[in-house]
């Protein structure tokens, strides 16, 4: 009987392991991001300020440089995604289509500041590898996609 309740006992600790470990997300519930295979932008960076994330985070400040003689624009549109078996898949946003209708220069060879809002858009997430995306539009109606990864 005590071999059977060690056992038992024994299953449901690694029962619960390895439930620690998912991200709470699944694959075949997401979308998957077209940007999968983009090539890392050389044109405009971003870099989230804070060292640490976590699942109650609710915003963070973040930087953008451009690293070009050029001036780019963005909006305040933000894009989360969650990297899911080795390929990144967008997280839902709640406000998705609600940002608002303001343009952002971003001035050549600068460094601007932005706030990356989470709470309210995505809710708790739950551990994992994300990444933030941001789209930049240059003068010539070139497109550069920016993002930063972090873990929770």
């Amino acid at each position: 009987m005590r071999k059977m309740i060690a056992i038992v006992s024994a299953l449901l600790i690694m029962a619960a392991l390895t439930g620690c470990g998912s991200s709470g997300f699944s694959a075949d519930k997401l979308t998957i991001s077209e940007y999968n295979d983009a090539e890392v932008n050389t044109q405009v960076q971003l870099f989230i300020k804070q060292k640490t994330m976590t699942s109650n985070t609710q915003e963070a400040a973040a930087a953008i440089v451009n690293l070009t003689d050029k001036e780019f624009t963005f909006d305040a549109v933000q894009r989360l995604e969650v990297k899911l078996d080795g390929k990144w898949y967008i997280v839902p946003d709640s406000q998705e289509g609600i940002a608002p209708a303001v343009i952002y220069n971003l001035p050549a060879e600068r460094t601007e500041e932005a706030m990356l809002y989470f709470g309210e858009r995505y809710g708790e997430l739950p551990q994992g590898e994300y990444r933030v995306l941001k789209r930049f539009a240059g003068p010539d109606g070139e497109t550069a996609i920016a993002s930063a990864e972090f873990k929770i």
